[in-house]
């Protein structure tokens, strides 16, 4: 039997997801599969000196917002062999908040325009 992937996932706002996976094959080779939430249909073989390489990707992943969904097994096409806890997609996370606008100054509560400046050639 071969082991699992660790999957992580990345949400979109928009509702849709995607899946990056890693695993360690019984060989010492580091298999990764990458595609739309459930579906990891691409996929590449690394030696076994890529470890270092892979262990950087995961990071970055981890960075860019991908959340680790746990250990899963995927048949050759990438489908999700053992999808609970995957599907229905987990809560995705709430959406930042709105930016908050800095307040807008009063405006002053007299009309200053028309004040008497006594001035003959009102110049300003």
């Amino acid at each position: 039997m071969t082991p699992p992937f660790q999957l992580y996932r990345f949400y979109h706002g928009n509702g849709r997801a995607k899946d990056w996976a890693w695993r360690r094959d019984p060989e010492g080779t580091l298999t990764v599969r990458w595609g739309p939430a459930g579906r990891l249909l691409q996929h590449k073989t690394y030696p076994a000196e890529a470890a270092d390489r892979l262990k950087r990707a995961v990071h970055g992943k981890q960075r860019k917002g991908y959340r680790w969904v746990g250990e899963h097994r995927l048949d050759d096409q990438g489908l999700l062999l053992d999808p609970r806890g995957v599907w229905p997609n987990p809560a995705p996370p709430s959406p930042a908040p709105a930016p908050v606008t800095p307040p807008v100054a009063a405006r002053p509560a007299i009309d200053l325009s028309r004040i008497d400046s006594a001035i003959a050639d009102d110049w300003f």
